[in-house]
């Protein structure tokens, strides 16, 4: 985020200033949040196979016991409900994904501008540089929390959605999933799993936005070293990098929030002591590869549609 705009080479900022120029009129927060909606839409829509795949795997586990590997998984989905079963609860993911992606950069300008101005960052010595570093996890991790919070019914949905063959429930779209969670369960339901997600988004935006930015940064040095800009090509590169390393850490929660949302248990401890710790990472294949391509992409096209619209780059 803009936290990391004193560790950027003056090249970085010409290149970033050079694109910026776009659309006359569009505020920066209205370009973080184009620019994150259409980001998300694209990669949710491209990669909603592997979260279908993910949440079977996870609920196979819960309802039925030892899980099947990824493609098995697939394979399972395509042979009962066809390829139109890899993209069940799509349109509830689609919509989750393009509200939080553009919320999310949306506040991360805020609040990175806002923490800017008000506290101006130091540079030098080593105790300056882990409070930048302390200070960009956070911004991430407090933008994505919010963004959690309100998408969290959405979040719910597409989970049911995604696992609607199995349960037997059926839903007519995304509207008549909300009223069917909303006059069964009320606001309990509707917010369902909202503590593991949040245990699980928060973590995940705070260390994946401060990987980006360390791993953009080291890219752009590369690139300087051979005499040349940045390219889409080193975006992409440490947007995979962040996506995966982070995903990877923060899995467990995931595992939490769909048992949550599905109905089974929330806890951590009674987990572990029941099933051990390998169920911690059931379904971490799918979501590793899904999350990887989604940063991959997300980041790449935001930084374009961002600077196209003349907002600025993450690193600006």
């Amino acid at each position: 985020a803009a936290t990391m705009a004193a560790d950027a080479r003056p090249k970085r900022g010409d290149e970033a200033s050079k694109r910026s120029s776009g659309t006359p009129g569009t505020s920066k927060g209205t370009a973080s949040f184009i620019a994150g909606s259409s980001a998300g839409l694209v990669s949710s829509l491209a990669l909603q196979p592997f979260e279908v795949v993910k949440t079977r795997m996870q609920a196979h586990r819960l309802n039925m016991g030892p899980t099947k590997g990824m493609f098995a998984t697939a394979g399972c989905v395509v042979r009962d409900e066809g390829v139109r079963g890899l993209w069940a609860g799509v349109t509830a993911s689609c919509v989750r994904t393009a509200a939080g992606a553009g919320l999310y950069f949306l506040l991360l300008e805020r609040v990175s501008r806002e923490l800017n101005q008000r506290f101006p960052k130091a540079e030098g010595d080593k105790a300056n540089a882990a409070f930048a570093g302390a200070r960009t996890f956070a911004v991430g991790a407090a933008s994505r929390a919010l963004a959690a919070t309100a998408l969290c019914p959405i979040t719910v949905v597409k989970t049911r959605m995604e696992y609607a063959s199995m349960s037997g429930v059926t839903y007519s779209g995304v509207f008549n999933a909300l009223w069917q969670v909303a006059s069964k369960e009320g606001a309990r339901g509707m917010f369902s799993g909202l503590g593991s997600t949040l245990a699980r988004d928060a973590p995940f935006s705070g260390l994946n936005l401060l990987m980006y930015t360390k791993a953009r940064a080291a890219m752009a040095d590369f690139a300087a070293a051979q005499g040349r800009e940045v390219t889409a090509l080193d975006t992409l590169v440490a947007g995979a990098v962040a996506g995966g390393i982070a995903t990877f850490a923060t899995h467990p929660p995931d595992v939490l929030r769909t048992r949550a949302q599905l109905g089974g248990t929330a806890s951590l401890a009674k987990l572990v002591r029941e099933e051990g710790v390998r169920t911690l990472w059931v379904g971490s294949t799918p979501r590793i590869a899904r999350r990887t391509l989604q940063q991959a992409v997300t980041w790449s096209l935001f930084e374009y549609i961002a600077t196209a619209l003349g907002g600025s780059s993450v690193l600006s």
